[in-house]
């Protein structure tokens, strides 16, 4: 009661001011705190995010390892030396244990070089030991003596075990252990190949690919011991709850509240090593830390806004203190074309009803002019829009279609760097869905198309591009280069026996952007190229068309594409109104 006499007493500027005020303040609070949560949240899953990957292509690269190992060692059993050497033992010929240990260095050898991060391959029979002769080996220690027999004995499905000393040769190398039992046609017991493998490269190859940020990793079996070695593990990572959520899944990601605070921990199984996996561990109070600071900020724009509001809101609630001037400024600024003038009162006598009547008029011819605005954008988008897709898919054909072929002959450092290309020239055609690009983006786009090109036919052309550094940020409407670019290679330099040169030069002109692409083909005839332009659409080449039909819907006809030719040379120009000479309707539709 008390709120509602305070208002009927309290004056008209004061209540604006009020109301004015809070309102602000609300927004601007409400806005800064879905700021942060937002910010925060979208760190959060993108870093989760980001770091899976990245974890998921270095278990990739892992595997590879791991499976390049296994190759070389089993191509070594399935060597005739190898099976010889197994019948020698089966048969218990120990006659011939020197021989066959004599023709088994050429296998070792070759091992090791096919993989270099092989440190020694020790073959363990009843009837002695067979390993390279560069290496010292214990001969105090026997193989079955050691703690990885005894762990493949109570382990038969282990085949890697993690990192430790090596116990079977001189020099105290930390290795990891690979164990394979002989796969021959004939079964001898006791028989394992071991191949141990050098630690430190194998921890390179895992780290390679590693973000080098904030993010830990950390490589262990599914039972918790580390593949690589204990180094600056931290003791949280061994707790039975931890293993516990590791191996509830072959992957994914999880929060853990350690003594180190709340941990964003992801995780791998290795495909060839199946109880390893690649584990990484981020701090959540890391990672928000640039969101906290965000925060402050947030705060103190929020008070300068706040502060800005409650100054404008008193002064604003002061100028509609007048209502009878008001009305008769609002009509002189329709007189002058003002359209979006209004008379806002808060009185309900003679003035106010006639200044809400014109009000209402107002906004009847504001809904007029704005819905036919609407539909003739509306229906020039819609134009443009289907002469843009008759571009695009008429060069994809093309180009994918040549990679097909080189795929075929098994060209495939030139595919990689087609399809390189090809993702640069789709990112920069695409332009996140706007129509307009600038003049170097655009210019790009034709280098990648060009790029492109080169591969497909090979020493048919040569290619230079020129602009001033100054337009290169001029906005220009979109694979409006390509299609000209095309139209050279295919009818001007395709046939041509000696190598061609397409140059691409920007300047301006007058006001006006000029584009010339320039080749040494066989030429055409200038004259009825433009002929044709000048054509129905219908009756012209399928992309030029486009490129006419487009620069006239963006640019009137302050825009145009033309040919001139002399003998050894063609020059296809295109001209266009540079941005700030357009006309204002057609600034619309590129916003």
């Amino acid at each position: 009661m008390h709120l509602k006499t305070w208002i009927y007493r309290t004056s008209l500027r004061k209540r604006m001011w009020v109301s004015f005020a809070g309102l602000t303040v609300l927004c601007i609070a409400v806005t800064g705190l879905c700021s942060y949560v937002i910010a925060a949240r979208a760190m959060e899953r993108n870093s989760t995010q980001l770091n899976h990957s990245v974890l998921n292509q270095s278990v990739n690269v892992l595997d590879q390892k791991l499976k390049q190992i296994v190759v070389a060692s089993s191509t070594m059993t399935l060597s005739e030396t190898y099976k010889q050497t197994i019948r020698d033992i089966q048969a218990d010929n120990r006659g011939r244990y020197f021989a066959n240990f004599s023709l088994l260095q050429g296998l070792f050898t070759q091992a090791e070089l096919t993989e270099n991060s092989i440190d020694s391959i020790l073959i363990s029979t009843p009837s002695g030991d067979f390993y390279s002769s560069g290496k010292t080996r214990k001969t105090d220690v026997p193989f079955n003596s050691t703690a990885i027999y005894q762990r493949i004995k109570d382990e038969p499905e282990t085949r890697w075990i993690e990192s430790h000393e090596d116990e079977l040769f001189a020099g105290k190398e930390e290795v990891v252990t690979l164990v394979l039992q002989s796969l021959t046609e004939t079964y001898v017991p006791d028989v394992f190949l071991i191949v141990n493998v050098d630690a430190r490269m194998l921890g390179e190859v895992v780290s390679e690919g590693l973000n080098p940020g904030s993010a830990h990793f950390l490589l262990m079996n599914t039972s918790g011991a580390s593949v690589l070695g204990d180094q600056g593990r931290p003791a949280w990572t061994k707790s039975p709850e931890f293993i516990r959520k590791l191996a509830a899944s072959g992957s994914g990601n999880f929060e853990y509240k350690s003594p180190d605070g709340t941990m964003l921990v992801s995780y791998a199984i290795s495909a060839f090593a199946t109880d390893w996996m690649l584990v990484s561990y981020l701090s959540k109070s890391d990672l928000l830390a640039p969101v906290h600071q965000i925060q402050w900020l947030v705060l103190a724009i929020m008070a300068f806004c706040t502060l800005t509001a409650l100054l404008l809101a008193r002064y604003l609630s002061g100028l509609l203190l007048s209502p009878l001037l008001r009305l008769q400024k609002t009509m002189k600024r329709v007189e002058h074309e003002d359209l979006g003038a209004r008379f806002v009162s808060p009185f309900q006598d003679e003035i106010g009803e006639a200044g809400r009547k014109f009000n209402q008029m107002l906004d009847r011819i504001g809904q007029l002019i704005a819905e036919v605005k609407a539909s003739e954008n509306e229906k020039r988008k819609a134009e443009i829009k289907a002469l843009q897709a008759q571009i695009d898919p008429h060069f994809l054909y093309n180009t994918l279609n040549t990679i097909y072929w080189k795929c075929e002959m098994d060209e495939y450092e030139d595919v990689k760097a087609m399809v390189l290309s090809l993702s640069a020239l789709f990112r920069l055609g695409l332009n996140q869905g706007k129509e307009i690009t600038t003049l170097g983006k655009e210019l790009e786009h034709a280098r990648q198309y060009l790029n492109l090109q080169q591969q497909c036919y090979e020493g048919l052309f040569e290619f230079s591009i020129h602009a001033p550094p100054e337009l290169l940020e001029l906005p220009v409407l979109k694979i409006i280069i390509q299609p000209l670019v095309e139209n050279s290679i295919l009818h001007g330099l395709k046939d041509k026996r000696e190598a061609g040169m397409i140059r691409i030069e920007a300047e301006s002109a007058g006001g006006s952007l000029v584009i010339s692409v320039t080749d040494n083909g066989v030429g055409l005839d200038a004259e009825r190229m433009d002929e044709k332009l000048r054509l129905p659409a219908d009756c012209k080449g399928y992309a030029l068309s486009n490129i006419c039909n487009r620069l006239a819907l963006y640019y009137g006809k302050g825009a145009g594409l033309r040919f001139l030719s002399r003998p050894g040379e063609t020059v296809a120009v295109l001209t266009m109104t540079m941005e700030s000479e357009r006309d204002e309707p057609w600034n619309i539709m590129t916003r």
